[in-house]
């Protein structure tokens, strides 16, 4: 099979009918752009004995789609958003990687916008930054203290939004990575990584629009924990 050159992984773990809209507008931003040489990766891993339908309305999409394939695997024990995308990165083929959520928090038009930027100025990543915020204080708040956290414990990080999306990662960075998270830290994982090893950023800005329908941030108390103690095992024990 021929190499696509763009293998878009859109995560869409209990994004249930957003999956199916979000696909939509993606379709129509790389049509729009004349983006055509892509593989689309709709990743709907679920929990054994969930009512979670995701895995069904992707499936779903993968037989209806051309180059739209659906990656629908039982969740171990703690394999949550990390696991997902290095089982998503596994299965891609394309000379770029793009990560984006599923459900419609961040503009399809991103994906092109950042891609087109990538070969421009032919950076090993291109990420958003968010500068407007459609979600409530909480989140605001989390994220905010997430990027002052790694400043303080790592002052040479100038990356102004971690865990923004889309991010759009060359192939052969991605490779040389050494990934093993398996829950809400694969963002920062990846970019502390790619980093250490001096690769070319460039960040666009972008205006988030939150979740959907209303939907609950899947990022409770657990994750908070998860990630100040992966920062400061990163910033203790050194980067892959």
């Amino acid at each position: 099979m021929m190499i696509p050159e763009i293998s878009i992984i859109i995560l869409c773990y209990k994004a249930d009918y957003y999956s199916e809209k979000y696909l939509m507008k993606v379709l129509s931003v790389l049509k729009k752009n004349e983006i055509f040489d892509y593989e689309i990766i709709l990743v709907g891993n679920y929990v054994p004995n969930s009512n979670d339908n995701t895995p069904n309305i992707v499936n779903s999409l993968s037989e209806t789609h051309k180059s739209v394939y659906a990656l629908t695997e039982p969740k171990p024990k703690h394999g949550w958003l990390g696991w997902d995308v290095r089982k998503a990165i596994e299965k891609s083929r394309g000379k770029f990687i793009a990560l984006i959520d599923g459900d419609g928090q961040m503009p399809a038009d991103d994906l092109a916008v950042c891609f087109i930027n990538s070969k421009e100025k032919e950076a090993d990543i291109t990420m958003t930054y968010r500068i407007k915020r459609g979600d409530g204080l909480y989140r605001r708040t989390l994220s905010y203290s997430y990027n002052l956290f790694v400043r303080l414990l790592f002052p040479t990080f100038r990356i102004k939004d971690l865990n923004s999306k889309p991010k759009i990662i060359k192939r052969t960075l991605i490779d040389d990575l050494k990934l093993s998270s398996n829950g809400w830290t694969i963002d920062a994982e990846i970019m502390l990584q790619a980093l250490k090893r001096k690769v070319s950023i460039s960040e666009i800005p972008t205006c988030f629009l939150g979740q959907p329908g209303g939907r609950k941030s899947f990022v409770g108390y657990k994750a908070i924990i998860e990630f100040v103690i992966f920062i400061i095992k990163q910033r203790v024990f050194g980067i892959k």
